[in-house]
C-alpha cells in the first residue's frame, strides 16, 4: 500500500519539527531537567505539528536510553511508539469520544501502572470537542493524575478550553509555519522522491498550504499523482483552482493607465472561463494587501505572499503610485465585499469596481487642490495676471496691501449744529446697508455655480484633476 508523504515524511525527532523551535526547546530543557508538566496542552492549527510532537515526546520519555532530549528511534519502544503498537501510548479522537462514558473508561486505564514502559503518554486530539460533563469528569484526574501518566491535549481552537482546565495545564502554542520554510523542505522531498517540479509550482503548494505542513504534503502527493512524476505549473492551478497572478498584474496595470477596455476584456475572459468571481474578488483583495505590504515596507520579502519571479515588475509597477494613493484603491475596492457577496450579478459588480477604480488617476486631495490654487501655483499667460498684479499692487510675499483710498470731508447737513461726527449714519442704517449690499451681490448672475462648486469640492475631498486645468484654461 502507498504510504503518503505527510505519513512516510512524519517528525520522529524534535530536530525534525519543523517552525516550533519555542516548543521543542521547552520540553527538552523540562525533559533534561526532570521537570516536565503531567498535563500540557498544544495548540494551534491544523498541520504544524501537535501530535508528532506528542509522539516525539512520548518516545523521548519512554526510549531505552533515556529520557533523554531526542529519542534514539531504534530501541523496541520507539519502534512501538512509531508504529501506532504501543499499549502505554494512547490517541484518542476527541471528536468522537467526548462523551462522560469515554472518560470514565480512560480513568479506569489510567489508574493502573503502565504495562511495559515507564511512563504511560495520553494524547486527547480535538480536546475542545469533549462535553462539559466530560471536562468534569476529566478536571480533577488531570490536576492529580496517577502516577508516571501524562496527559497531552491537542486542539485547533484553544478558546474552547474551560478555564478550569487550562489553570491545570502547561500550554505550548504551536504557530504557522513560514512561507518560505514550506517551500525548501518541499524542495527537499521532491529530491528524494525524485520529482520533477518547477520553483513557482512549488510556490503555489505553499501558499496553498497556507502554513500547514501537512496540507503541503498533500498538495505535492496530488499533483505528483496526476502529472506522473514532472509536475508542471498547469497541472497546480488546475488541481487548486488558483488565478494566475499576471491576471492581477495585468488587471491592476490597466487600472493604473485607464486602460477600460482591457478592464472588460479581462472580466469578461473570467466569466467565460466559469471563474467564480465572489472568488476572484476576495483573492485579489488578498492581492492588493500584498501590494500595499510591498510599497509601504522596505524589507517586506517575509510578509507578503507574491511570487518573487514577479515582485521587481510589481515594483516598477507601483513606482509612480504613493501609500496613500494605494490605500484609496484599497478601500474602495474593500467597501463592495459584503455588496459582492449577496449579489445576484457579481460580473456587472465587479466590472463597475474596477472601471470605478480606473477613475481614480485622476483623481487629486483637496489639499493638493488647493495648493494648485494659490496664486504663485497658478499659471501665467497672455491673457491671465494674478490679481494683485492686475491691481497694481507689488507682491512683496505676504498679503497684498489694501489698495489707497481718498477720504474727503463730508459736508454737514442743512440745519445741523456744524460738528462733522453729526453728518455719520447711525448704527441701524450702516447695519442695514451692509445687509443690503451683501444680499444684491449674493444675487449677482453666475454666484450659485460657485458656491455650490466650492460646496461640492469641500464635501467630496477629491476633485478631478482636468476639471482644475479646465478651470484655469478658461
Amino acid at each position: 500500500m502507498y504510504l503518503a508523504l505527510a505519513r512516510k515524511y512524519r517528525p520522529q525527532r524534535f530536530a525534525d519539527l519543523i517552525g516550533q523551535p519555542h516548543v521543542t526547546k521547552t520540553l527538552q530543557n523540562a525533559i533534561e531537567m526532570d521537570k516536565l508538566y503531567p498535563a500540557l496542552i498544544f495548540s494551534g492549527m491544523k498541520g504544524v505539528g501537535k501530535t508528532s510532537a506528542a509522539r516525539i515526546l512520548a518516545k523521548t520519555l519512554n526510549c531505552e536510553k533515556g529520557p533523554s532530549s531526542e529519542p534514539c528511534n531504534e530501541c523496541a519502544v520507539c519502534k512501538e511508539i512509531t508504529g501506532d503498537k504501543s499499549p502505554d501510548y494512547l490517541e484518542i479522537d476527541g471528536a468522537s469520544n467526548n462523551g462522560i462514558e469515554e472518560i470514565r473508561s480512560l480513568k479506569e486505564k489510567v489508574k493502573y501502572k503502565p504495562f511495559k514502559n515507564k511512563f504511560r503518554i495520553v494524547v486527547i486530539d480535538e480536546v475542545h470537542m469533549l462535553s462539559n460533563s466530560a471536562w468534569n469528569a476529566l478536571l480533577k484526574t488531570i490536576e492529580e493524575p496517577p502516577e508516571a501518566t501524562y496527559f497531552i491535549m491537542a486542539t485547533t481552537d484553544f478558546h474552547k478550553i474551560p478555564a478550569t482546565i487550562v489553570s491545570r495545564c502547561q500550554h505550548f502554542e504551536f504557530k504557522r509555519i513560514p512561507h518560505e520554510v514550506i517551500v525548501t523542505l518541499l524542495k527537499e522531498i521532491s529530491a528524494k522522491e525524485e520529482i520533477k517540479v518547477t520553483d513557482y509550482s512549488l510556490y503555489l503548494i505553499a501558499r496553498a498550504g497556507d502554513g500547514s505542513l501537512r496540507d503541503a504534503k498533500k498538495i505535492l502527493d496530488q499533483a505528483y499523482a496526476i502529472s506522473s512524476g514532472n509536475i508542471k505549473d498547469e497541472d497546480v492551478i488546475s488541481i487548486l483552482g488558483v488565478i494566475e497572478e499576471e491576471i492581477f498584474i495585468k488587471l491592476t496595470k490597466s487600472i493604473l493607465n485607464k486602460g477600460r477596455r482591457e478592464i472588460i476584456e479581462i472580466i469578461n475572459n473570467l466569466s467565460e472561463r466559469g471563474m467564480d468571481l465572489r472568488f476572484f474578488y476576495s483573492e485579489y483583495l488578498k492581492f492588493f494587501r500584498d501590494l500595499l505590504v510591498l510599497k509601504s515596507l522596505q524589507d517586506a520579502e517575509k510578509l507578503h505572499n507574491l511570487n518573487p519571479e514577479n515582485v521587481p515588475k510589481i515594483k516598477e509597477m507601483l513606482k509612480n503610485i504613493r501609500e496613500v494613493e494605494l490605500l484609496r484603491y484599497f478601500n474602495a475596492a474593500k467597501d463592495l465585499e459584503q455588496t459582492m457577496r449577496n449579489t445576484e450579478n457579481p460580473r456587472i459588480i465587479l466590472e463597475y469596481l474596477f472601471l470605478k477604480l480606473s477613475y481614480f488617476p485622476s483623481l487629486t486631495s483637496i489639499e493638493e487642490f488647493i495648493e494648485k490654487m494659490k496664486p504663485d501655483s497658478l499659471p501665467r499667460t497672455e491673457n491671465y495676471r494674478p490679481p494683485y498684479e492686475a491691481a497694481g499692487i507689488e507682491d512683496r510675499g505676504g498679503a497684498a496691501p489694501a489698495p489707497a483710498v481718498e477720504v474727503k470731508e463730508r459736508t454737514a447737513p442743512a440745519g445741523s449744529s456744524g460738528n462733522p461726527g453729526a453728518a455719520k449714519e447711525s448704527p441701524e442704517e450702516t447695519k442695514q446697508d451692509k445687509k443690503t449690499k451683501k444680499k444684491e451681490k449674493l444675487n449677482e448672475p453666475g454666484n450659485d455655480d460657485k458656491i455650490h462648486g466650492l460646496t461640492d469640492v469641500l464635501k467630496g475631498k477629491l476633485v478631478s484633476i482636468d476639471s482644475i486645468k479646465g478651470e484655469q484654461n478658461a
